[in-house]
């Protein structure tokens, strides 16, 4: 006999290494209580843990030590129990009845040995019947009844609670389990009637919800508070917690609007805040942080906090909402290892079917080129159309037909050519982009003290072919928490984060420029050009027009010396002391350091070409004809500093419960930026090279806030709730006599379905409560220094005795009286639970009223010499609602329990002006009564038929103010309104197409067309669970959103935005308008109409409805059975398939933009959105 061993050395060790940090941490004190342990009476509860696992935790808490041969108990064997204030006596023999084997006590020894009585072999089997009872003796229908160990195995009960189950091990187990009821598993014991009575799950009752400074049980939250836990968002492989969010969570608003590697999404609670902007306060286990900084995999519970009255304690940093992401601590009784790796493929997720034809492309870009100015893009003649057309079949090089030839310019020198059918494309971009990530976690703990380890990693690669870009992260957390006494608890909490962007190319490959042209490669990678000449040298200019080739991109990235990084450093640590003097009274003390350091560097060198054979040349663009080094270091830090008390207790049926606190925050920000030109080596990036021209600058920024809080709950015998909270804040952002403010709110909740008149329905419905709230915010998000007149430093661009001089620019006024704007808000709100809490129904209507908002005061003369100064002068009212469906069951399919649960979530807003200082109401500001987003358009009527048509129109009404296009082309014919032209309507009668006085009252010849605001969000999640096998659906979309696209969005307009288009689309020809095709959707074709005529300005035939549905998720996975597991000794092992992204259905017109990135970046030139496809793999040991 010896003293148990449970796992291999090397495990052992590494176990031990990990309880002797976790117990230096801690004050544990056991050793002198060994004495009372064996008496104490225990409390544990665990499910599936090995006997080695249970042997131990019973060691530690009773002081015995267990002794047995290995030979004669299997430890890897796993049970599941329930211990509620038991002694050691009755737990041996609940153990010794389920694993067959006798015990002994000798002194501190327990002495286990195998039963050798005669009983028949615990593999009998005989026949159960039995009845299920709720504890009001009711039968229970439908219930699952499985054996315990073999969940595969099992029935239901029928409509009087009755079940019939064979063949099942005498010495077994059975599990019973009913939504709404806590499951309960039963000893067999040979017997062969077996009933159970079921307790009601108060789960849904007792559930608790984090709010701020604490938690509350959901039946008793008055305020709009939205949740969701680690189980509705696992089994996705998604490396950013706000993409987990989208979809949800009803009126969390996520926007992803880039596919960029490592980018995060914007977040926004409940619609429109200020015309000033304003996001939610995320707040990460209480402290101030940046949602996809952290893993999500580490991620117990997200709440969201919506109303004046949920977010009250958090005062002026929660104007407009609060999520509340608590993280994963370890739990007492089991030691746990868990791995989560997923490999993966993102590829493109829009149209990518493009000319490639170098003929039709010129063609194209050329006719729109010549409508527009009088001259083709490619200034081509009709000797290289020839070239062109006799290659245009050629989807590669023929020998015969090259690509590149050498023909005498102008000049009588010898100069390349370009007939190419080139594919920039697929030349340029990647569609099969591998990723992969991987998390492993650690937890466990005693009843001293638990912790949670965890680190992830991952990798993706960016869409770029040649040098592709890259984004790893890592992050790691430990979290251990001592419980040295039953009134201290000591903890610690610390979590970093590394990120790294590395790419090639540009320092900025997807501008998103949004009034001018950009060196984007959406221009001027026509097909006919090539990225190489015969010699290998790289292509620039094509030697005929003055337009680079591609604005160069492919020299940027072929180089290999045009390169960046973008770094990210996170660290922080929280130190928190619980102290629990009596009962009902927590008093907690916190302290967190944050600190986040950021890196930049980006160099660019001299690039050459050729156009010439045998002749490189500098390139004339500026990005590629310097050499230059730019680096930026930027640092923030923050400290955090919370007391606060919590008071529980109650006098007879009235409940109380009291928040009361402090809180102080800070931030410091320092920035320093150095570059210089000429350095001393292509490859070195070191500022201490440059040899040129060097500049250094820097900045900075700190401010405070500093506030007491409190909250006061309280319920009447559950049904009447009452809750008050306040804070009274401070910033530094406002002047001195201004930095103060009180911003109360109170709540009310009733919950009829507690009331005596409710009883009988009691049995269907579970749950009915009312809720109302109303509170005040204010709202600090204004600059750190906006109420200080400053004045900025610069250099003037000459020189005067060789030296840029420094110069010092006058200050801009500022209000004396700048101070916080409010916020106001109204809730009512309607919760539902029926049939066992299976459905549950959830509803709000919200207004919200953010007053006195900054903006420009009273318009001043223009001899002021500078623009007015920012007021507290305006006012807007937002309203909305939001709705949340539920529905979870189980049945039994082919004698195998089949689990099932169906979401839908819908809410909506909108905003108008209620205060505003615009007597004339100009349209182009805001002005009372203005509804946030109003689209004013002009209304067209198709294209004119023929120019016969179009001439008599033009005698009536003059459209050259919008025509501008037509009025500047370069003949006579093409000045002429004719057919295929756009007809727009007169609506002022003026017979003048114009914007009228530009005001509500004359807004000429426009209309309200549209809204651009986002209507009736959506998500719908639908999840099953059968046979080892589960299936998830996302699905995520928005209703009604109007977009007028940009005049720099290329990939709608094409040529008839910038006549030099490199990607059109392959069907574009039957897009245009032509005698041929008079029913086309774009008009005569004419270069530039999107940029400064017609399609320039909003108009109701090409008003796009961005409304989509998106599935976001699709995730299959297999587990494998228990039988299989414990061959393998592990606990679980699931493997999975998932995408995302997978479909988009929208009334977008193009297939070749996403309709959400066009929501970011009205030009739709964001970096390209991905569909994923991954397989993974699941592990917990």
């Amino acid at each position: 006999m010896k003293h148990i061993f449970l796992l291999p050395y090397n495990k052992v060790y590494l176990k031990s290494i990990l309880i002797l940090c976790i117990l230096l941490f801690s004050i544990n004190g056991a050793s002198s209580a060994k004495s009372t342990a064996k008496k104490a009476l225990i409390n544990f509860t665990a499910t599936d843990i090995k006997v080695a696992s249970l042997f131990e935790i019973l060691e530690n808490k009773t002081g015995y030590l267990f002794v047995y041969k290995e030979s004669d108990i299997n430890t890897d064997r796993k049970v599941s129990v329930d211990y509620n204030q038991k002694n050691i006596d009755e737990i041996l023999d609940d153990l010794c009845t389920e694993l067959d084997f006798s015990y002994t006590v000798k002194g501190s020894n327990i002495i286990i040995q195998k039963e050798r009585s005669s009983q028949q072999p615990k593999l009998d089997r005989i026949n159960i019947r039995g009845r299920v009872l709720d504890k009001e003796q009711q039968p229970l229908i439908g219930v699952s009844v499985v054996i315990k160990g073999q969940e595969s195995s099992g029935t239901i009960t029928d409509i009087d609670g009755f079940y019939n189950l064979n063949s099942v091990p005498k010495n077994g187990s059975l599990t019973f389990s009913y939504i709404g009821y806590k499951a309960k598993t039963i000893a067999i014991k040979g017997q062969p009637t077996l009933n159970c009575t079921l307790e009601e799950d108060s789960q849904e009752l007792e559930e608790l919800i984090v709010v701020g400074y604490g938690t509350q049980q959901k039946v008793n939250l008055t305020g709009a508070v939205s949740s969701i836990t680690s189980e509705d968002m696992k089994d996705r492989p998604v490396n950013q917690l706000s993409q987990l969010l989208q979809g949800a969570i009803p009126n969390l608003n996520v926007t992803v609007g880039s596919g960029k590697p490592g980018s995060s999404g914007s977040l926004n609670i409940r619609g429109n805040t200020s015309i000033n902007g304003g996001s939610p306060l995320i707040l990460i286990d209480g402290v101030i942080g940046t949602l996809d900084r952290i893993n999500p995999n580490d991620v117990e519970s997200v709440s969201v906090l919506k109303d004046a009255s949920a977010s009250a304690v958090y005062g002026a940093r929660a104007a407009f909402g609060v999520v509340l992401v608590t993280t994963k601590k370890g739990k007492e009784g089991k030691f746990n290892i868990k791995y989560n790796g997923s490999f993966g493929v993102a590829k493109h997720n829009t149209n990518t079917d493009f000319i490639t034809s170098g003929y039709w492309n010129a063609k194209i870009n050329d006719e729109a080129m010549y409508n527009a100015l009088g001259y083709g893009a490619t200034k081509y003649s009709e000797e290289d159309y020839e070239e062109l057309w006799a290659r245009v079949n050629d989807k590669t090089e023929h020998p015969d037909r090259p690509w590149v030839v050498v023909k005498k310019n102008n000049a009588g020198r010898d100069m390349y050519r370009y007939y190419g059918n080139f594919d920039w494309f697929n030349y340029l971009y990647d569609d099969s982009r591998p990723r992969q990530s991987h998390n492993v976690t650690v937890s466990g703990g005693s009843e001293k003290v638990n912790y949670y380890l965890s680190g992830a990693y991952s990798r993706e690669q960016g869409i770029f072919n040649i040098r592709p870009d890259y984004n790893t992260r890592q992050n790691t957390r430990t979290r251990v928490e001592a419980n040295p006494f039953k009134w201290l608890t000591i903890s610690n909490n610390t979590h970093f984060f590394r990120s790294n962007y590395t790419w090639h190319g540009f320092n900025t490959n997807f501008p998103t420029v949004t009034n001018n042209v950009s060196s984007d490669a959406i221009y001027h990678y026509l097909p006919v050009f090539v990225p190489r000449n015969p010699d290998g040298t790289l292509t620039g200019y094509g030697g005929i027009s003055s337009y680079p080739i591609g604005y160069g991109l492919h020299n940027a990235l072929e180089s290999g010396t045009l390169k960046g990084y973008n770094k990210g450093t996170e660290l922080l640590t929280k130190y928190e002391v619980i102290l629990r003097p009596v009962k009902g009274l927590t008093l907690t003390g916190n302290y967190t350091y944050r600190e986040h350091s950021g890196e930049y560097q980006y160099r660019q060198t001299k690039q050459y070409y050729s156009k010439y054979p045998g002749v490189m040349e500098l390139s004339s663009q500026g990005s590629l004809k310097t050499d230059r080094l730019n680096e930026t270091m930027t640092k923030y830090y923050w400290n955090f500093i919370n007391f606060y008390a919590n008071y529980d207790f109650s006098i007879k049926d009235h409940n109380f419960s009291a928040m009361f606190g402090y809180n102080q925050d800070g931030r410091n920000y320092k920035r320093l930026h150095g570059d210089g030109q000429e350095l001393l080596s292509e490859t070195i990036n070191d500022l201490n090279l440059v040899t040129g021209e060097q500049r250094t600058n820097g900045g900075g920024d700190q401010w405070r806030t500093r506030g007491v809080f409190g909250r006061i709950n309280y319920n009447y015998l559950g049904k009447y709730l009452f809750e008050i909270s306040g804070r009274y804040d401070g910033t530094s952002r406002f002047p001195k006599d201004d930095r103060f403010g009180f911003f109360p709110s109170f709540s009310l909740g009733w919950r009829l379905s507690e009331e005596a008149f409710f009883k009988s329905w009691k049995e269907y419905i579970d749950n009915v409560k009312i809720r109302f709230s109303h509170g005040t915010l204010g709202n600090q998000e204004v600059g750190v220094y906006a109420y200080i007149p400053t004045m900025n430093a610069g250099t003037i661009n000459y020189l005067v005795n060789g030296e840029k001089l420094n110069t010092i620019n006058h200050p801009s006024p500022v209000a004396r009286s700048l101070t916080w704007e409010t916020i106001t808000t109204k809730n009512l709100g309607f919760d539902f639970g029926v049939f066992q809490n299976r459905l549950n129904f959830s509803a709000d209507i919200y207004q919200r009223d953010t007053k006195d908002m900054l903006t420009k005061g009273k318009t001043l003369p223009s001899v002021f010499g500078a623009g007015e100064p920012k007021e507290n002068a305006a006012n807007m009212r937002t309203r909305g609602f939001e709705v949340s469906l539920s529905w979870s069951d189980k049945f039994l399919l082919g004698n195998k329990p089949f689990s099932y649960s169906v979401s839908a979530i819908l809410s909506d807003y909108t905003a108008k002006i209620t205060k505003f200082d615009n007597p004339t109401k100009l349209l182009s500001d805001h002005y009372e009564g203005k509804r946030l987003g109003e689209i004013w358009g002009y209304s067209y009527d198709g294209f004119f038929k023929t120019t016969e048509e179009a001439q008599e129109w033009a005698k009536i009404v003059n459209q050259d103010k919008i025509n501008k296009r037509r009025v500047q082309a370069p003949t006579e014919e093409l000045r002429m309104l004719q057919a295929g032209d756009i007809k727009i309507l007169d609506l002022d009668g003026s017979g003048v197409i114009d914007t009228g006085a530009n005001t509500l009252d004359n807004p000429g010849d426009r209309r309200i067309i549209g809204n651009s605001q986002p209507r009736y969000s959506y998500g719908f999640n639908l999840s099953a669970q059968w046979n080892g096998i589960d299936l998830s659906m996302l699905f995520q979309g928005i209703g009604r959103q109007h977009w007028y696209p940009h005049r720099e969005s290329q990939m709608f307009w094409h040529v008839y935005a910038r006549p030099y288009d490199s990607f059109i689309p392959k069907n574009f020809k039957d897009m245009m308008w032509s005698e041929e095709n008079p029913n086309a959707y774009f008009p005569f074709i004419r270069g530039y109409t999107a940029q400064n005529s017609e399609l320039s300005v909003a108009n109701d035939m090409y008003l796009q409805n961005i409304a989509y549905c998106k599935l976001r998720n699709l995730t299959i996975g297999y587990s494998l059975p228990r039988v299989v597991l414990d061959k393998i000794r592990l606990d679980r092992v699931r493997v999975y398939l998932s995408g995302e992204n997978l479909f988009t259905w929208t009334k977008l017109d193009t297939k070749y933009l996403d309709p959400e990135s066009v929501t970011q970046d009205p030009t739709g030139r964001a970096y390209p959105m991905s569909k994923i496809l991954s397989v993974g793999l699941d592990i917990t040991f």
